[in-house]
Parts: C-alpha cells; structure tokens; sequence
C-alpha cells in the first residue's frame, strides 16, 4: 500500500498512492510522481505537520497531513492520546483518523488571506490558486482549517513544500 519507488525519468520519488493516513512511508515536503489507480499519474507534494494539542479533553498529539495536486488539495487530521507515544501494549491508546471532516481551507501568503472552500476535506485547485501557490516564497506559511462542525484547527506549512510548489504548479 504506497510502496515508494523512483521515477528515472523525472528523477522523483514515486508513490502509488495518494492514501493518506498514520504510519505512512511518504516522501514528505519534496516533490514526488503520484501514479494512483484511481486518479492517474500526477506530480504533487506530501506535507505534515505534528504538534501537541486538546482534543476530547485530553492531551493530544495532532498531525496535519496534506497532499498537493494539480488539481486538489486533500487534508487529513489524525489525532492521538499523547500517551500513546509511550505506551508499547495497544488498547491503552486512542488513535482517531478522519475524526475531523474540513470544508475550509485558509492560507496567509504575503500577508493576504487565501480562502478554499472544499467538502469532505479535498479542496480545487483553481488556476489562480496554482498561480499563487507556484509563486509563493519559499518561506512556512500559516494555515487554518475549519471543520464542519466549526472547529478551528491552525497548523503550517514548512518552506520545502512551498518550494515544491514552484515542481508542482509550475508546468500548469
């Protein structure tokens, strides 16, 4: 399940999967050649975020993983009882994947906001979003995502997924 290769070709990781999702193997925050059997072959960029927050009144570790496309942006919360980061017997654990359904997706870059609505955490890519994401500096940018529910979760993107955008929406 996303095996990791490289494409000699465009000299880019190669991952057959655009699956999301906890003890994944991806190459993170480079770009990469994606070729999914159900949404074709693309180039796009892996990122992830891990901090430690409250979520069902507990101490949490959160990781925001996202993948940028072409075409869509996909989001993913997972989040974990911190103690499970120390705990080597299972059943002491909570680990909660997909417990968040993100519709809107905020982006300051350069000191202006960028709003993406999207459902069921994917979002457009529209060719003036390219154009900014392809533009961007190569510098962390803040990002807010906003749940159904009306959750408000802030996390960031580092400056190598940034620069990947410049792989990713360049050719577009």
């Amino acid at each position: 399940m996303g095996t990791i290769g490289v494409d000699t070709a465009l000299g880019l990781p190669t991952v057959k999967s655009i699956a999301l999702g906890a003890n994944r193997n991806l190459p993170w925050s480079e770009p990469a050649q994606i070729d999914d059997p159900f949404e074709g072959s693309f180039v796009g960029v892996f990122d992830r975020h891990i901090f430690f927050g409250r979520f069902l009144n507990t101490s949490a570790r959160i990781e925001i993983q996202s993948l940028w496309g072409p075409e869509s942006i996909r989001v993913l919360s997972i989040v974990r009882d911190r103690n499970c980061l120390s705990h080597s017997v299972r059943g002491f654990c909570s680990d909660f994947t997909n417990a968040r359904n993100i519709i809107t997706l905020l982006m300051k870059i350069d000191g202006e906001i960028f709003e993406v609505t999207g459902q069921n955490s994917q979002f457009p890519v529209t060719p003036e979003l390219a154009t900014t994401l392809q533009t961007t500096p190569e510098e962390e940018i803040a990002i807010r995502l906003i749940t159904d529910s009306g959750e408000v979760i802030d996390s960031e993107l580092g400056k190598d997924t940034v620069r990947a955008w410049k792989t990713v929406y360049g050719s577009l």
